[in-house]
């Protein structure tokens, strides 16, 4: 027999899916939060430890910290219960996206001083794609666990 004409099966492979996205999509905000705090409390270090110029990205480096704060918080029901609120996972999502295609491009074309921002754009594009493949994943298999 097929597992997945399974309901039982089906079920538990929906759990198990919205579980592991869950742990990642954890890690990613608790990331985000020590970054956000770290913008807010020491931008100086951060901009240094990115290779940024420190003397035009210090006041930029706290209102970024800042909105990456509220943007986590904004998070916290799609983390909670991502398939009752999909809006912010489809949001989060894209945004993550948006904002690595950003960053890489200020990166590559904001001239040497922006170069720092690469990692950013790593950050954001390496967990916007997990977490697109893991979401669509769970939805799929929660349209397939019901009769």
């Amino acid at each position: 027999m097929d597992h997945t004409l399974n309901l039982g099966w089906t079920q538990a492979r929906t759990h198990s899916l919205e579980k592991r996205y869950r742990q990642i999509l954890g890690i990613n905000l608790l990331l985000l939060v020590l970054v956000g705090l770290w913008a807010i409390l020491a931008p100086a270090s951060l901009a240094q430890a990115a290779g940024l110029p420190l003397e035009e990205t210090m006041h930029m480096f706290r209102a970024w910290g800042g909105m990456v704060l509220l943007a986590v918080l904004l998070y916290l029901p799609g983390w909670l219960q991502p398939l009752r609120t999909r809006w912010p996972n489809m949001m989060g999502i894209l945004g993550r996206f948006g904002m690595g295609t950003l960053f890489l491009l200020m990166a590559l074309f904001g001239g040497a001083a922006l170069r720092g921002l690469l990692w950013f754009a790593l950050f954001d594009l390496i967990f916007a794609t997990a977490l697109a493949i893991l979401y669509f994943r769970l939805a799929e298999a929660e349209l397939m666990s019901r009769p």
